[in-house]
């Protein structure tokens, strides 16, 4: 079974950085070891309440996925730090983490979602055209690589 729960507290905040730091390890070349643990040990900022947040996705108890929400704006919300480990990939956790992204982002009322993944990321960007993102021309600095960016009008989205 899974289950998404906050990044709220530490044992569930120590999974996260974790996990974030997998992500970075795994698909950044922009990121130095310096800037990497820095950035992972700022967590949870900049993805804190009330305009974003943190979540981690446990399976059987263990954490094996995460996904953040940081504001871009008062009405735009961005997922970041999307990430599953590749043991647990294709076993619903990513869908999890999105919903669970996209119903965060609604109550705290942003009308639309943005994201970047990188174009080798296959799966990911069919699952995220299958909730309804478009691609868009890019509207921050890549991170990571050849990324592709995403956008999500929540009004349009199905409820």
């Amino acid at each position: 079974m899974i289950q998404i729960v906050p990044a709220t507290d530490l044992p569930a905040l120590a999974d996260a950085r974790v996990l974030i730091q997998a992500h970075i390890s795994a698909h950044s070349t922009a990121h130095d070891p310096a800037s990497t643990a820095a950035l992972v040990a700022a967590l949870p900022a900049p993805y804190e309440p009330p305009g974003g947040g943190l979540w981690v996705a446990l399976w059987e108890g263990a954490a094996v996925g995460c996904v953040a929400l940081q504001p871009l704006g008062a009405t735009v919300g961005e997922i970041k730090r999307m990430y599953v480990e590749p043991a647990h990939r294709s076993h619903g956790v990513a869908r999890r983490l999105v919903e669970r992204v996209i119903e965060e982002a609604r109550r705290r009322n942003y009308d639309t979602l943005r994201l970047g993944t990188l174009a080798t990321m296959h799966a990911a960007r069919a699952l995220y055209r299958s909730f309804g993102f478009q691609e868009i021309a890019p509207y921050r600095a890549v991170e990571f690589g050849d990324t592709l960016f995403y956008e999500l009008s929540l009004d349009a989205a199905a409820k």
